[in-house]
């Protein structure tokens, strides 16, 4: 019984991490501009509604169908910057899927604005 438990224990553990890891990503700009992108890319799409912004704790609650998201834009060191995506209700089922979307279109945004700088 005891070995049915640790394996169902590290089953999770290793499940919940692949979870996470579509959570997170980094960018080599400060702050502010990540903050900023991350506001215009999900305002962007209409797929997705802010509910809420907080510029000085750097976080963004906005809604996907009918569940809640939250991103953190955290600074790291001087030009790093760590956005971290998370459901609300602890409901992990499409997180990774929001996540992905929201950190493409961030993605395409830097580009676009990189692209307009070479202009």
């Amino acid at each position: 019984m005891k070995k049915i438990i640790v394996c169902l224990c590290l089953l999770t553990s290793i499940a919940c991490a692949g979870i996470f890891e579509d959570s997170f990503k980094t960018y080599s700009k400060d702050a502010d501009t990540i903050f900023m992108n991350a506001i215009s890319a999900i305002n962007s799409s209409k797929q997705f509604q802010i509910t809420e912004i907080q510029s000085k704790n750097g976080y963004i609650l906005f809604l996907f169908g009918s569940r809640y998201y939250l991103l953190t834009v955290t600074k790291k060191y001087q030009n790093q910057t760590e956005v971290k995506i998370m459901p609300q209700n602890s409901d992990f089922s499409q997180g990774s899927i929001v996540a992905k979307n929201i950190f493409a279109l961030i993605d395409n945004q830097l580009s676009y604005q990189s692209m307009e700088q070479i202009k």
